[in-house]
């Protein structure tokens, strides 16, 4: 009976993803998360997305050069019914101070941009070198899940990655650029991956987790600009990362920060994926795309009419999610491993449904408010270090 009901859900709602041949409970339990995935869809979509833009930060040079990657974004913004918004960092004289660096000029000029649209107005800023990879998806399922900012942990580097965010017109987030773009100010004398680096500390800031001075000591204590090198840049990543735990969605007297996932946001780096995407599940779009020839040639068959290369990019939600898992058994040290956790490869990859732990949610990291004593002590062992996923002891 559940089979069958699945089937004719399935066919009602034009999901063909796992095939009619799927009857054992593994795949049932997949293509239910699938269907639900999708009602929830559907509902979204017939909401007004007025008060929801796509927001790229580049100088009429950078849009020359990224020329196919921002008409694919166009596209989907037009399909969607989603603002575009391109700005080139010289609209608002409060970022002026920020002299030469296009990154945290970046974050301040969005926060001001913010204070021009309506209240909670969702904004999804994003780097040039994106390109919409499964455009008949919205970005409800992020919208919707109401977080005043909301980052992601990137795939295959240790850090929260700084180019893609999804930000709501609070005063929260608002504020929240604005002290990572004040960060220009207070970047230490080495490397630091100037925003990257950054956007660490400015999370465990805003959630106030204990071990902040520990991991800012490390981060302004660095000295070396050798990129032969990154080692001490690396220690201090792996301080915040010890820090924070696992990816969660944090809940604040003042405001909310959800940090997602690896392949959980609605975007991710293009090359981790092998260039594919599903229309049912997984990232929408491909970050890391700077090439535009493979936008025009790979990704799009007519990108002057918003025609996405269905037999290049698209696949099944089985076939993508296939590939993820497979990519992350392959490398434990950035995909909990196992079935027994919340966010573990084995339980959820497959699906995409590896969802940032709740706010109270365990294992968790102590908070502490300003002048309170702080009992972090970080742990340098090999085994922790190699897992930037947060907590390898604690999670399986």
């Amino acid at each position: 009976m559940r089979a069958a009901c699945l089937l004719i859900a399935s066919a009602f709602l034009g999901l063909g993803a796992f095939g009619e041949d799927c009857l054992s409970e593994e795949c049932l339990a997949d293509h239910a998360v699938l269907l639900q995935r999708r009602v929830a869809a559907d509902k979204g979509a017939r909401q007004s997305h007025k008060t929801v833009g796509i927001v790229v930060l580049g100088d009429q040079h950078f849009q020359k050069v990224y020329a196919p990657q921002l008409r694919s974004m166009r596209c989907y913004a037009e399909k969607h019914g989603y603002d575009m918004h391109i700005l080139d960092g010289s609209e608002f004289d409060a970022c002026a101070h920020i002299k030469g660096d296009f990154f945290f000029r970046k974050h301040c000029t969005v926060s001001k941009f913010l204070e021009s649209k309506p209240l909670n107005y969702s904004a999804a800023v994003l780097d040039g070198d994106v390109v919409v990879a499964a455009p008949i998806r919205g970005l409800d399922k992020w919208v919707n899940h109401g977080a005043d900012i909301q980052l992601y942990n990137r795939c295959l580097v240790h850090e929260i990655a700084a180019g893609n965010y999804l930000v709501r017109n609070t005063p929260f987030a608002r504020d929240f650029l604005m002290r990572w773009a004040n960060y220009y100010h207070k970047q230490p004398k080495g490397w630091s991956s100037y925003d990257n680096g950054a956007i660490q500390l400015v999370v465990m800031e805003t959630v106030q987790v204990e071990g902040f001075k520990t991991c800012s000591d490390m981060y302004h204590g660095l000295t070396n600009w050798s990129v032969d090198d990154l080692n001490p840049y690396w220690d201090y990543i792996h301080c915040t990362k010890e820090a924070l735990g696992p990816a969660r969605a944090w809940k604040l007297n003042n405001g909310s920060l959800t940090l997602w996932p690896r392949f959980e946001f609605f975007v991710a780096d293009g090359i981790f994926l092998n260039s594919k995407a599903s229309e049912d599940v997984g990232p929408i779009m491909h970050h890391g795309i700077k090439d535009p020839d493979q936008v025009t040639d790979l990704y799009y068959q007519d990108l002057s009419q918003c025609q996405i290369s269905k037999t290049n990019i698209i696949r099944s939600a089985e076939e993508l999610g296939t590939a993820a898992l497979s990519m992350a058994q392959g490398y434990p040290e950035y995909f909990p491993e196992g079935h027994r956790c919340k966010q573990c490869a084995d339980h959820c990859m497959k699906t995409f449904s590896c969802e940032p732990l709740d706010d109270a949610e365990l294992p968790r990291p102590r908070q502490i408010a300003p002048g309170q004593p702080d009992s972090f002590v970080l742990l340098d062992l090999p085994s922790l270090r190699n897992h930037s996923w947060g907590w390898m002891s604690r999670q399986v």
